[in-house]
Formats: structure tokens, sequence, C-alpha cells
């Protein structure tokens, strides 16, 4: 827990605001709750269609320092294509420690997800106490699987709801395990709504929390011994444990049920969800189902910034599917010998045991802990399966994380069943070498996922510089473009490739941006690109003196052939008045290539 809190606390120091899936308008939810004090109404607000426990205790946490958004500067050259820049925003000085405003505010406001990390760890371990008691060592391991899984740290140590509703799933699970008494469904059920308050896909484990409270009345009864014991606890009674949790449950949440009702006609608020998200206008059949399990796949263990679009390196995909792999087949071994066991075959002979058959039997055998283990991934997987068919964007591996659990267990038991006979006498070797390695897998993710993508640009070779047509030319004594240079061939259907090398004169104060202008015969303007230099990589506020940054243009073809002149221009933002040149023009025409 203390490994992940660190962690935790640094991917949220390097991630770069913004740069996580939806976390500008999660901002921008828990802003308003702070600046309004209610909830925001209608589609205008797109992460309205959530339920606001996560941005009220944002709005809590980051609304005394002031949820400013002046420093979200949108990057018009973030993208999700190869030669897009992988920022959507623009990172200024303003985002630069010591942290103060609004950036102070959504740092605040992500430790909020670094606390419920570190609480889905405790939750993970005492899940995995509750269907392995005898295997304090498994559900360790299970609990190190969640600490140091990258895309868990990931949306761990951003400003979002999707660990505070894994936290509460996790929880819920753990508490539906041990209801056993009419205090605990209580408590089961206020988990439950609770949950439903952070995410509303965490209602797909409902079902599934209200039938192992059955599936333990089962259990019970079966190991009764005697009419006495069987009438201490009626068939009844699991039965009424069950409402008790889910009627209770219902209540906690009862009042978003009738804010949506009354507001959007629908107990769900089903038509602001589809007002607020990409709809799918197609069907969806195999080719999406296959999209789907390969984007969760890869997700569910990390893919980095805001669209999911920065992936890690393929070795440790290829590490990761050899895990599942391995603990698939584990659990077929076991559910082959458990069928063998069943059917009789090996009732005169001595069936080899795996070293972990006692756990997995127990996972197995226990109808409850099955039910948990194997029934919140596939209820989470249906929710999944039933929101894909009316929406885009959903191959995200996070929106598993409300299973992600009994999935952290389910690959430490299939795991197991490969250990040598001997293994429990080096259990703390083998605990600690899992543990170890998940550990560097996260720190190489963090380094390869986060710190490389989103780091400056290199300087152009001098030698490129050397090579493009000299200018000289500055602006507003700040800075300056050292030179230029058009590609000799066209760059595909993109266009002409134009170079621009600029140059700090001096250390910039100001978030400087550049416009490239086609014009006509007649003056106007017939294209135009504004952007940070450099394709908003490396904002110019962070430049130093004499440090040179290479600015590409795809200049369209065939807007190119109609232009008579490029025309470039200075400014700061947000500011409209362009920085004056020397010769006090604030604009300089480029020549046109031959």
């Amino acid at each position: 827990m203390l490994a992940r809190l660190l962690l935790g606390l640094i991917y949220s120091a390097v991630i770069p605001l913004g740069e996580a899936p939806d976390e500008a308008d999660h901002h921008a939810y828990a802003a308003y709750i702070a600046h309004e004090h209610r909830l925001p109404e209608g589609a205008w607000m797109t992460q309205a269609k959530h339920p606001p426990l996560y941005h009220a205790l944002a709005a809590l946490v980051a609304g005394p320092v002031g949820m400013d958004a002046g420093f979200l500067r949108a990057n018009p050259d973030g993208g999700v294509g190869p030669d897009a820049s992988p920022n959507f925003f623009v990172h200024t000085t303003l985002e630069s420690w010591p942290w103060r405003d609004g950036p102070l505010a959504m740092h605040l406001a992500r430790l909020i997800s670094v606390l419920a990390g570190v609480g889905l760890v405790a939750a993970t371990y005492l899940l995995g106490l509750a269907v392995w008691p005898g295997w304090p060592a498994g559900a360790l391991a299970a609990a190190a699987f969640v600490a140091f899984l990258p895309e868990s740290l990931f949306v761990g140590g951003a400003m979002s709801n999707d660990m505070l509703a894994a936290f509460l799933a996790t929880m819920t699970l753990w508490a539906g395990l041990r209801s056993w008494k009419f205090r605990h469904a209580i408590l089961t059920g206020i988990l439950m709504g609770l949950g439903l308050w952070a995410k509303v896909s965490v209602a797909a484990l409902w079902p599934v929390v209200c039938l192992a409270i059955v599936a333990r009345g089962w259990d019970e009864r079966r190991r009764a011994t005697d009419d006495e014991q069987r009438s201490a606890s009626p068939w009844w009674w699991p039965w009424a444990l069950a409402i008790v949790a889910g009627g209770v449950a219902l209540l906690v949440t009862a009042p978003w049920f009738l804010r949506n009702r009354q507001l959007y006609g629908d107990w769900l608020g089903w038509p602001l969800v589809l007002a607020t998200i990409d709809r799918r206008t197609g069907a969806f059949g195999l080719v999406e189902l296959a999209w789907l399990m390969r984007g969760l796949f890869l997700g569910f263990w990390g893919k980095f910034g805001g669209a999911g679009h920065i992936a890690l390196p393929w070795p440790l995909y290829a590490f990761w599917a050899a895990l599942v792999g391995a603990s698939a087949l584990g659990w077929l071994r076991r559910a082959w010998q458990w069928i063998k066991e069943r059917i009789g075959k090996s009732a005169n002979q001595q069936v080899s045991k795996s070293a972990n058959q006692q756990v997995s039997k127990s996972a197995i055998g226990n109808r409850q802990s099955a039910i948990v283990l194997f029934g919140a991934p596939l209820m989470t997987f249906v929710w999944l399966i039933t929101y894909s068919r009316v929406a885009l964007g959903t191959d995200q591996g996070r929106l598993l994380f409300p299973a992600i659990a009994p999935l952290a267990l389910l690959l430490i038991g299939g795991l197991a069943e490969w250990l040598p006979r001997a293994w429990r006498k080096h259990e703390t070797r083998w605990l600690a070498g899992w543990t170890g390695s998940m550990g560097v897998i996260a720190v190489l993710a963090l380094v390869a996922g986060l710190w490389l993508p989103y780091a400056p640009p290199a300087a152009p070779d001098a030698a490129e510089v050397a090579a493009a047509s000299p200018l000289g030319e500055g602006f507003g004594e700040l800075i300056e473009l050292a030179g230029y240079r058009w590609d000799a061939e066209q760059s595909g259907d993109k266009g002409r490739r134009l170079i621009l090398y600029w140059r700090a004169s001096q250390p910039i104060d100001a978030d400087l941006r550049t416009s490239l202008r086609l014009l006509n015969e007649r003056g106007e303007v017939i294209w135009e690109w504004k952007r940070s230099p450099g394709a908003g990589r490396f904002s110019t506020d962070r430049w130093p003196a004499d440090r040179l940054v290479a600015d590409i243009y795809h200049v369209p073809i065939l807007r190119l052939s109609e232009a008579k002149g490029v025309e470039i221009g200075v400014r700061p933002f947000p500011e409209e008045t362009w920085l004056a040149r020397e010769n006090n023009p604030s604009s300089l025409v480029l020549a046109k290539p031959q």
C-alpha cells in the first residue's frame, strides 16, 4: 500500500494536466459544483450523466483554492493519428511547480483517485482473504497486481471517477461475501449504493452481490450436520438478506433515480446519456466485438493519453498475454481435475495434485466465491457489450475496473496451478519476485508511456538548420525565425511539407502562438493554421535562450497552387495582437516552393 501510494503520487505528478480520458470534462463538472453549489442540468455538461460522488468530493477538496480552467489550453495538433501530437493540451509554465490556482485544484482532485487506489489495494487483499481464507499469499499477490498494474496507476493518478468506483465496487463484493447477519446486509447495501453514486456501471455487480449472499446460505446449509443447525438458519434467511441489501442500495440511490425521472423522463437519465456520447450508427457484430476485445485487452494493462492512444512497448503486452494464457490453462487444468473427481474416474488412483489445489478447489467448489470471481467480470462485460451497442469509444480497459479485483484473483489462482509441489517452502520468494516484477513494469510504463511521449521534441540537427534558407527575422524581440525549408517533394496526400526553425532570442515568459496563412491574388486568406510552435509539444514559455525548435506544417497542395504568398505571424495567447517585426509589419511573407 505504501508503494502504491508513492507510485500513485509520482504518476499523478507526471501525467500532464488534462491528458487522461475525459479529465477536462470531469474538472468542469467538479468546478460547476464548487462554484454553483448544485448539479448541472442538460447535455451541455458532458459528464453530468455520471452520478456526482467523485465530483462532489473533488469540489469539496479543490474548490477552496479555485478551480479556474484557464490553464487548459487546447492543442490544435493533438490527436490520435501517427503524425499527431500526443498531447491534447498545450502545457505552459502555469502548470509548473509550485502548483497554484487551477493546476493546484486539479492535483488536489487527483489526490482523491490516488487515495482510492490505495484503498483498492487493501480491498483486493480483503476480497482475496474472503475467497481464499487459507492462502493469504494469494491475496497479497492479487493486491500487488492491482497496485502496480500500469493502467490502474494511470487512472489512479487522474481526475476521474473510475478509481473511486473500482474501490467501492471491490468493497461491495467483499461485503457481499461476508454478509450473513442483518447488519452485514445493511452495510453491503450501503456500499452498493455508494458504488453507483460513483459510477452507474457498478450497478452491474448488484445481481452478483445478491446472488453471492444467497449462495452463502446454500453453502451454510450444505455444511450443516443436523436438524438443529438447519433450523438455526432457515432456508429463507439468505434470500431475506439479499432483499435487504438490494433494498438498502435502492434507498441510497433513490435521489439520483428520482432526479433523472424528473429532469429527463427516465429513471436512468438515458436521454441525457444519448445526448452526450458519440453514438454508434451501424450494427454491433463480430467485427465490432473483435475490435472491443482487442481494445479492452490492451487498455486493461495500460494505454495512456486522453484517448487511450499511447500504447506501451509490445513486449509488455506479449508478457501479459502469456500470463493470461497460462492462467486460463491453469483453470482448465483444475476444472478437469474437479470433473474427474466428481465422476469418480480416479476413485482408485492417486490423482496428481497441483501446488495450490486446495486454494483453487475452494474457489470453484465454494458457490459464493465462484459467483464473485466469475460473475463480477461476466456481468461487467455484459454491461459493456450493452453499452457498446449504442456508444463508440468503449474499447477502454478502465471500463472493466469495477471487476478488477476478481480479475486479479482469477489470474493469480490460475497461475498458482503451475507452481511446483514444494512451492510453499519458498512462498515468500515467489511473492517477492512477483511483486518486484510488477513494480519494475510499473516504472517502465511510467517512462515509456508518460515521460517519453510527453517530453519536448529534440532540437533539430545543426546541419539540417544550416541547409535551410536563412532568415534571422525577429518578432517583438522575443522570438526569431532563423530559417525555413520546403521539402523537395509532396508528402503524399497531406501536401507539401514546410519546416520553420524558431529560436528564442531570450527566455520567453509568454505562450506564443504562430499562424501560417496562404493568401490569394487579392490578399485574402484561403488557408490558415494557428498553433503553438512544434505542434504544441513545447510551449514557448519553457524555451531557454537560443533553443531551436522545428515547426513542421503540411500545407495542402491544392491551396498552395492557388496561393500568391505564404504569410507568417506571431502573437501571445490568448491575445489577437500580432507581434511587430523590426521593420514594423506584423507578418512575414515567404517565397512559395518551386
